[in-house]
């Protein structure tokens, strides 16, 4: 299987994240995972991909224009990927936990209905609007990249 974590990052947060869902992915030894910059992605390379892992911090609740607008993108693609799961990270109030996830949740629905959402979404708190990632988040996103595997490989995920 062929995994592509796309990411959307300012100050390198969300980037911290997706690595850490990258590590988790690998850890099956069966997948093929790729990273890469929202901004620095050939999107044909995305069409033999069998998921899309889509994370984007947290802009006043929503995910950043960056994100949304490489999403609408990819209609006009016609990807192979049957599979995405989203992520994002949120700082200062925990009104904001999910939101922008979950709001791309929703995004990746409607503009490819044809894509199965793997598992919920995931959702990492940084201190600030610079980071860093608050303590013990980080791990959550290799068990998210963990859980993914698991679940399209068929093998047991243990969790830690």
């Amino acid at each position: 299987m062929k995994f592509y974590v796309i990411y959307d990052s300012k100050y390198g947060n969300t980037k911290l994240v997706a690595e850490s869902i990258l590590d988790g992915l690998k850890q099956t030894g069966e997948i093929d995972a790729a990273i890469g910059n929202v901004k620095d992605i050939d999107l044909k390379a995305l069409i033999g991909y069998d998921a899309l892992i889509i994370g984007a911090p947290n802009h006043m609740g929503k995910p950043s224009r960056t994100m949304i607008k490489f999403v609408n993108s990819l209609p006009n693609l016609h990807i192979n990927a049957k599979w995405a799961a989203a992520f994002d990270t949120y700082f200062y109030r925990q009104r904001y936990f999910e939101k922008a996830m979950k709001k791309l949740e929703r995004h990746i629905n409607n503009r490819l209905p044809n894509l199965e959402l793997i598992t919920p979404g995931l959702s990492v708190k940084v201190k600030g609007v610079n980071g860093p990632i608050e303590d013990g988040q980080l791990p959550k996103a290799k068990e998210f990249g963990e859980r993914i595997a698991a679940q399209l490989t068929g093998t047991k995920h243990k969790k830690n």
